[in-house]
């Protein structure tokens, strides 16, 4: 079971019809509901690392990027990298479509400061429901 500011580790799943393979997440809802006409478990948003500098500096040239320090998260294992959340893109999962474990939690103080960028933003957000 996953809960809102959780990291979770999604095995495999699907964005605008291409299988992607294993990558991380945080929780920021749990509730269940219904988008479009299909039922939802979680919703959650991508989270990535910085490979380096370079890419720093062009992921968050892109609006709906949030940046996270590498302490910001408590998880098992950890990377120690830094990294960012690509709040702007909102992934609708069942959990009966998809295998995840949950691998630690995004620190409360982040989260909030993640879910204020996202109600205070004035980028589109994109609703990705292919894991329905």
């Amino acid at each position: 079971m996953c809960k809102i500011g959780d990291i979770i580790i999604v095995d495999e799943y699907k964005d605008n019809g291409n299988i992607i393979p294993s990558h991380s997440f945080v929780v920021v809802s749990d509730e269940n509901g219904e988008i479009q006409g299909l039922p939802y478990d979680f919703v959650a948003n991508v989270l990535s690392s910085f490979k380096n500098e370079r890419q720093k500096n062009r992921k968050l040239s892109y609006p709906g990027n949030f940046p996270i320090a590498f302490d910001d998260t408590i998880t098992n294992p950890h990377n120690n990298r830094n990294g960012f959340v690509k709040s702007d893109q909102m992934y609708y999962f069942a959990k009966d479509k998809i295998s995840y474990k949950v691998i630690g939690y995004m620190k409360p103080d982040i989260f909030n400061l993640l879910i204020e960028f996202i109600e205070e933003s004035d980028f589109d957000l994109s609703d990705v429901i292919d894991n329905l």
